[in-house]
């Protein structure tokens, strides 16, 4: 099967709609896997005809690709208002941003699609390239672009390469916590514990990164 990267068409006057059927798109693949949901399900769940579904999404990969993405606009949002509200100090930015999103990510809703991604991808490899090219891979370029800002401004050394660090400043926010909540070695962190590793992690950026 072709990989969807991000081919999907929002029509005008119809977000509401579209945004529905993602909802509950996402709630599907949740409780019955990718394998055991069908376009079918999805449209009775909706209320509606299966052929008004097709005129949204092409498929229901392309439907899996259209849920990540709005995981994605989640977290390109909250860096988008830590930018904002750090009045351009960077240690501020990337502890807040840091903070929402691995509360974000360590969320139940969070950790039961990566589940879902790791446990089919085998079978149904488009599931892991989409959540990668559609999710992580955009989120990592949003990052990027950021960090490039905070180049410029000459907090971050002049050869650091933006596209690395920003792939390392997610796993750094992720380091230990992730695999703890995941494997349900721990229940879901405390705010102070997420406060703890986010902190560790800027730390460590900053002394790998930082002018």
């Amino acid at each position: 099967m072709a990989v969807v990267e991000s081919s999907i068409i929002t029509r005008p006057g119809k977000d509401d709609r579209r945004d529905a059927m993602i909802a509950i798109a996402k709630q599907a693949f949740l409780e019955f896997g990718y394998a055991g949901t069908s376009m079918s399900c999805i449209a009775a769940r909706l209320g509606g005809s299966k052929g008004t579904l097709y005129n949204y999404f092409k498929s229901k990969e392309e439907l899996f690709v259209a849920v990540v993405e709005k995981k994605c606009e989640q977290i390109q949002n909250l860096l988008n208002e830590a930018e904002i509200e750090s009045g351009g100090d960077l240690w501020v930015a990337l502890r807040r941003f840091g903070e929402h999103f691995l509360q974000l990510i360590l969320s139940d809703e969070s950790i039961a699609t990566f589940r879902l991604t790791t446990a089919e991808s085998a079978r149904f490899p488009e599931l892991g390239q989409a959540l990668y090219n559609s999710g992580v891979r955009q989120n990592q370029r949003r990052m990027a672009e950021f960090l490039q800002h905070a180049k410029d401004a000459g907090q971050l050394r002049s050869d650091v390469d933006v596209g690395i660090a920003a792939e390392q400043f997610s796993e750094l926010c992720l380091a230990g916590i992730h695999r703890r909540r995941l494997w349900n070695v721990t229940p879901n962190p405390a705010p102070e514990d997420i406060r703890a590793n986010v902190a560790n992690a800027v730390s460590t950026f900053m002394r790998a990164f930082g002018s």
